[in-house]
């Protein structure tokens, strides 16, 4: 068979979704509409869980270069709105921000002006290796329920019945082996059984130093993949490669 490993894991951006979809359609959207969606969801309990989470990452981030404070009284809410773009500026990964930013997106989707994108090879090559007995997970720096509503509202339809479970960084950075020991233990499985879909070099190598396998996607529209680094892993151009002999 040729995917031996019983659990594929995947990264999305880059490797089942275009980067440009995630940089062109989705974080644009964020800034557009941020403002108007505060002002909206302000008193909702939701935001206001979203806003305890930025406000515990203000603190954290509050020697970080350029740091952007969240003020309370009446400029509350022009202080969110100017936090969560310097971060979103700076490409800052925090689980605050992720989960905001998930919120919003779902906004979007449900509205029907966001459409999920997958590659085409996607979903053929999933459900096939669902029928071989595969497990499909994701691992990325998004929001678990960014990612969910990705599938749910994607291109294709509602495509989350294929995935069993999201992972993001709860689990840790994706360039720490630990992330990908903590999701092997928290699915039950050996490390040894994972296989780790990726663009990133970084990534495939921590989950290799975890004892997964890890194979590298070139999608157009990547960044270039270091020669040398790179030559340590199968790469493959679409999924379907995975249903070919090595």
């Amino acid at each position: 068979m040729p995917v031996n490993e019983n659990v594929i894991l995947l990264d999305i951006e880059g490797t089942i979704t275009s980067i440009s979809f995630v940089k062109d359609t989705l974080f644009p959207y964020v800034t557009r509409v941020l403002e108007e969606y505060i002002e909206k969801y302000w008193d909702d309990e939701s935001f206001q869980q979203d806003l305890e989470l930025l406000r515990e990452q203000a603190v954290i981030d509050s020697n970080v270069e350029g740091f952007v404070p969240i003020s309370t009284g009446d400029n509350a809410k022009k202080s969110v709105i100017n936090n969560v773009l310097w971060q979103m500026t700076n490409d800052r990964k925090t689980t605050a921000l992720k989960q905001l930013q998930g919120h919003i997106w779902k906004d979007g989707y449900e509205s029907g002006l966001l459409k999920g994108h997958l590659y085409e090879d996607v979903l053929p090559v999933l459900n096939k290796l669902t029928d071989l007995g595969k497990k499909i997970y994701t691992y990325s720096s998004g929001s678990t329920k960014a990612q969910e509503y990705l599938f749910q509202y994607s291109m294709y339809g509602d495509v989350s019945g294929i995935f069993l479970k999201y992972f993001d960084t709860k689990m840790g950075p994706k360039g720490s082996e630990t992330s990908y020991t903590n999701i092997a233990s928290e699915i039950n499985v050996d490390c040894s059984d994972i296989l780790f879909l990726t663009d990133v070099v970084v990534e495939a190598e921590a989950a290799v130093r975890a004892g997964c396998n890890s194979i590298l996607l070139v999608r157009p529209g990547n960044a270039p993949l270091d020669p040398e680094k790179s030559s340590k892993f199968r790469t493959i151009k679409t999924l379907h490669e995975l249903l070919e002999a090595k």
